[in-house]
């Protein structure tokens, strides 16, 4: 059978390539030099790069001063990042707490490690609004929050709602450091006392609010503009803008308990309420 006129010329190709000693002397060159690159690279260039067989030795530095550790850790060709952890107040400041890796690890030079100090101080906490919620669970959200209970006494002022928290020092929205005390007042309930209502239209709500208190009255701000009522025993402005009283709950010179809730209607148009009472001055007490 006679070979196609392509595949005999690709033939007597191939064949002469073969018989030419220069090919194989080519294709050996070649392959030596190939060998003589990868040991050159796996012998030589890697392990220069990788550092492969040298190892340092973390040394341990808990308990001891970042800038100590610092200097034990890049004596021995290592690299320091510091982290920050939580306050221990058993901790002396900027004490090294905790080391990656661990002590004694044997690295590669070069490598990072990570030293945890103990933070310069306790961290700060918002405090809650825990007025109307129970005394129980007032002391439970203080404690939560890493802050201390303080006092807890009775609240000279009575409320109708007994055992709620009625006052607290510091203010809420305070920001105190962890450990710090709040100071709790609850109400005993309504107190015995008859008291007359004073007239408060026509008055901005902190002055209100300061009257109602010398008559031993709470009071409960409803504003418009918001779906809910502020129930606040101390003087405490509503928006940036001032507020006046339009209309009370209790009309002037009603008698009620002492610690009965005042609702108190406002507006910031000044135009809409009447002339303040000033002859509602001092505060007054009825006995029963």
């Amino acid at each position: 059978m006679r070979l196609p006129r392509t595949f005999k010329a690709a033939f007597n190709w191939l064949r002469t390539l073969f018989q030419n000693l220069y090919f194989w002397g080519g294709l050996g060159g070649l392959l030596l030099l190939g060998i003589a690159g990868y040991v050159l690279v796996d012998a030589v260039i890697m392990p220069s790069y990788t550092r492969h067989g040298v190892a340092v030795r973390v040394p341990d530095v808990e308990d001891r001063s970042f800038e100590e550790a610092k200097k034990l850790v890049t004596d021995r060709n290592l690299k320091v990042r510091r982290r920050v952890g939580r306050y221990n107040p058993d901790v002396e400041q900027e004490a090294v707490v905790d080391q990656n890796p661990p002590p004694n690890s044997d690295v590669k030079p070069g490598r990072r490690v990570y030293l945890t100090v103990n933070a310069g101080e306790l961290p700060r906490v918002d405090v809650p609004n825990l007025n109307g919620i129970s005394v129980r669970e007032a002391k439970s959200r203080v404690s939560s929050l890493g802050l201390e209970v303080g006092t807890v006494e009775p609240d000279s002022v009575p409320s109708p709602y007994p055992n709620t928290i009625t006052r607290q020092e510091p203010e809420p929205g305070d920001s105190l450091k962890e450990g710090a005390t709040v100071d709790l007042w609850y109400s005993t309930g309504l107190g015995a006392d008859a008291v007359q209502v004073p007239s408060v239209l026509g008055r901005t709500v902190e002055e209100a609010q300061r009257l109602l208190l010398q008559r031993e009255l709470r009071s409960v701000v409803v504003d418009p503009r918001t779906s809910e009522s502020t129930q606040d025993e101390s003087p405490v402005d509503t928006s940036e803008t001032r507020r006046f009283v339009r209309r009370q709950g209790h009309p002037p010179n009603t008698e009620v308990q002492a610690g009965t809730e005042i609702r108190l209607f406002t507006t910031d148009d000044s135009t809409q309420v009447p002339a303040p009472d000033t002859t509602t001055q001092d505060s007054s007490v009825v006995p029963n």
